[in-house]
């Protein structure tokens, strides 16, 4: 048995045995509605964002006119 034969086990068997300690993925995994419903209120907030803006910037468009 040579050193990359060892080294190559020895990756393998760390690779098998690492397990993801994310407070995220935990989130989307064990609890999927709290995780989407997340997304979703930041994905509709942020697109809130832009049609009040374009909306004022239209206002003041039509107002120095």
């Amino acid at each position: 048995m040579n050193i990359f034969q060892v080294i190559d086990f020895y990756q393998y068997e760390m690779e098998s045995r690492y397990q993801e300690k994310s407070m995220l993925t935990n989130l989307f995994t064990e609890h999927k509605f709290i995780g989407w419903l997340g997304l979703f209120i930041i994905f509709f907030s942020i697109f809130a964002i832009f049609v009040f803006q374009f909306l004022e910037w239209e206002s003041n468009d039509n107002n120095k006119s």
